[in-house]
C-alpha cells in the first residue's frame, strides 16, 4: 500500500496510524485525545519531556507511546 505524499504510517500505542507529515507530538495528543496531566510520552522507545512536545516532530515509522500512568487501587 502507497501512502499518501501529504500523509505517513507511524504507531501510536501499537497501533498502525495515518497522520499527516510533519505532524508535533503535542498536535497527535490532541488529535488523539490523550492529554493527561500525568502522561508520559515515548517516541522510539525515548522519554520525550512534555516541554518539547510542540518542537518534537514525528517521522514515518516512528513508535510512539502515550503512558497513563495513574492506576486505581
Amino acid at each position: 500500500m502507497k501512502e499518501a505524499p501529504d500523509h505517513m504510517e507511524i504507531v501510536i500505542n501499537g497501533f498502525t496510524e495515518k497522520v499527516p507529515k510533519g505532524i508535533s507530538i503535542k498536535q497527535l495528543i490532541l488529535d488523539y485525545d490523550e492529554m493527561d496531566s500525568g502522561m508520559i510520552v515515548e517516541q522510539n522507545g525515548r522519554f520525550v519531556y512534555a516541554q518539547d512536545y510542540d518542537q518534537t516532530i514525528a517521522s514515518p515509522g516512528d513508535v510512539l507511546e502515550f503512558i497513563h500512568p495513574d492506576f486505581g487501587g
